[in-house]
């Protein structure tokens, strides 16, 4: 004997903003070896930094939530040495299983567009000066 409420099938429906889906391809780019690191434009960064959003920089992602599908843009310095493609393989793997896994939504495409090859030594460096310059503007403020 069915009650109401267990007769009534429940429409059910789950909606992830685009800045979920950046920032799931984000954190799994950052494991893969051979990314040294994810980056965006200047106004991207600047627009980031602003609303407190620091998850997807270097992602950008088109979403069609009526098919659960998403399409992804990756900007990004790659460690010179490595094999460009072997690494975007390892990415484009890691990226899908992910969304998929976290989201149910299907990776339709993803692209790398390659902003520089560094040294881990150079990629380091690059780093300590970047703090050094925010630490610097922190004092001035």
């Amino acid at each position: 004997m069915a009650t109401a409420a267990t007769a009534t099938a429940i429409k059910k429906e789950i909606i992830f903003d685009k800045e979920v889906l950046e920032k799931i391809a984000a954190k799994t780019a950052q494991e893969v070896d051979g990314i040294l690191d994810l980056q965006s434009g200047f106004f991207d960064q600047l627009t980031s930094q602003l609303a407190g959003n620091q998850n997807g920089q270097g992602v950008s992602a088109d979403i069609d939530a009526d098919d659960q599908k998403v399409e992804l843009e990756l900007e990004g310095i790659l460690e010179y040495g490595k094999n460009a493609n072997e690494v975007f393989d390892k990415l484009t793997k890691k990226v899908v299983a992910a969304i998929n896994s976290m989201t149910g939504y299907q990776v339709a495409s993803i692209k790398l567009h390659v902003k520089d090859l560094l040294t881990v030594q150079q990629w380091r460096e690059k780093q300590e000066k970047s703090s050094k310059i925010k630490i610097s503007r922190e004092k001035i403020k």
